[in-house]
């Protein structure tokens, strides 16, 4: 048996792997165990099926196979191998790096595995090879009942240990030497591998694989396309500006379309436009609702833009937030009150308007209405002569709020519904939030301040809240305002 290491042959080459991709190794001591499968396989093995070898060393020490379940142990040794899948053959060597550990593993398998035992049922117990190897490794093998499986555990594994048990290799797979009888050479293949030297080892499995012309597969392989090598990168440039153009076409290809989508969409709506500005006839609805609401006072139209102005009476509001509100003296209702008037004088001032109507409050609120972009409050405005007895809408001359409003003109735009979209501006004039603690605030400040005549009482006479105020306390003065 010898140590040498054989770490490669022409039967493990690249060329070699390619053609005999059906049969590998996994952490095999050195090349010559799948070198000797490939010889003896190669016209034995079925192109379907494959043989798969491998060597499992474990790192158990023996301390913690003592303190193992058997079950546990038997995981360890064996529960891997033992099924391969249809069309597999295996053969795999199982060792400790432990000769104690080794020699534990070897009296667990023998008193468990095996027919007629626990585990490994389907595999026979071969003392034949046992004895045959005794004087080389200590070791037990098993092949499987259909002849295609073996797993032989080692007390331990070593160069020599590892070339001599290639040996039997015919005895673990008898199902695939079964009809065919190794050959003379084969035979001497065998036998060296348990000689003392590699020398007649490595001379028989290169004459093997120079009677299988390995050699020429592998010159085959790597000059196979090398004299038209530069047409073939040519080619392969060629493809590859081929796919680019392809992909640059279809770009161009996907925007002219879009293209095209847009032009028949834009030429669909401009024929309707055109027919509807071909059918209009006098005044336009929205110039009609303008000359008929003689609460909106237009003021500039550029474009698709108008400028107005928008009056009415505070009609919009809630009397439950105004009532609960109303009778607290230190709240917004009465931040920044005129010096002239007492909390309890506008107090009944917001009753007799917002609670009893008795005074209806003149309001207003200027805009531009956009049928491109929507609708947007002024702030600040400078009213014109029309709005003098119209007091501004805090919220909107103060904020340029106009809440839900401008999203209620969108969707009237969207219908072409035009009346509809500047009707919100008209609405959002009436409306005042008295839960809006900022808006209410201004409205107390500039409201108890305003010498503007915007209430109105039934008869339609106007007063300015101070003169609302003394009526109201029945016309004496306790109201101080010089204005009186």
């Amino acid at each position: 048996m010898f140590n040498q290491a054989i770490y490669s042959t022409t039967l493990t080459s690249d060329v070699a792997n390619t053609l005999f991709s059906n049969v590998d190794a996994i952490s095999a001591m050195d090349a010559s165990f799948l070198s000797t499968l490939r010889v003896l396989l190669h016209k034995r093995l079925p192109q379907d099926e494959y043989v798969h070898f491998n060597c499992k060393e474990l790192q158990i020490g023996k301390d913690s196979i003592v303190a193992a379940s058997t079950s546990q142990c038997m995981s360890w040794f064996a529960s891997s191998f033992l099924s391969p899948p249809a069309g597999g053959h295996e053969i795999t060597i199982v060792y400790n790096t432990s000769p104690d550990a080794g020699e534990k593993m070897l009296e667990i398998v023998k008193a468990n595995a095996g027919d007629g035992k626990r585990y490994m049922a389907n595999f026979t117990r071969r003392d034949d090879l046992q004895v045959f190897f005794a004087r080389k490794v200590k070791a037990l093998f098993y092949t499987e009942d259909t002849g295609r499986n073996a797993i032989i555990f080692a007390e331990r594994l070593e160069l020599k240990h590892f070339h001599a048990l290639q040996m039997m290799i015919p005895k673990y797979l008898p199902s695939l030497f079964a009809d065919t009888p190794l050959t003379e050479a084969e035979i001497n293949l065998l036998k060296s591998t348990g000689g003392k030297s590699a020398i007649d080892y490595e001379r028989l499995i290169e004459g093997f694989a120079r009677e299988l012309d390995i050699r020429a597969e592998i010159i085959r392989t790597r000059l196979s396309g090398f004299e038209t090598g530069f047409e073939r990168a040519r080619a392969d440039e060629l493809r590859n500006e081929i796919g680019a153009f392809q992909n640059e076409y279809e770009v161009h290809l996907s925007n002219a379309r879009e293209v095209a989508n847009k032009m028949q969409e834009r030429m669909y709506t401009l024929a309707g436009l055109e027919a509807v500005i071909q059918k209009h006839e006098g005044d336009s609805e929205l110039a009609e609702y303008f000359m008929c609401n003689k609460n909106l006072t237009i003021t500039r139209v550029v474009g698709t833009k108008i400028e107005f102005v928008a009056h009415g009476y505070v009609d919009i509001y809630d009397i439950e937030a105004f009532e609960t509100y109303v009778g607290n003296h230190r709240g917004y209702f009465y931040s920044g009150l005129s010096n002239a008037v007492s909390p309890a004088q506008m107090e009944k001032l917001y009753t007799a308007i917002f609670s009893e109507c008795k005074y209806k409050l003149r309001i207003c609120a200027a805009y531009t209405a956009d049928m491109r972009t929507g609708l947007r409050a002024f702030r600040d405005y400078v009213f014109p002569h029309e709005s003098r007895t119209y007091f501004p809408n805090p919220h909107i001359q103060g904020f340029g709020c106009i809440g839900s409003y401008g999203g209620l003109f969108q969707e009237s735009m969207q219908k072409r519904d035009y009346v509809g979209a500047i009707d919100q501006a008209v609405v959002s004039a009436r409306n005042i939030n008295f839960y809006d603690s900022a808006v209410i605030a201004a409205f107390a400040r500039d409201f108890s301040r305003t010498t503007i005549k915007c209430l109105e009482r039934p008869d339609g006479t106007l007063l300015s809240p101070k003169e609302a105020i003394k009526e109201l306390e029945g016309g004496d003065d306790e109201c101080h305002d010089p204005l009186f």
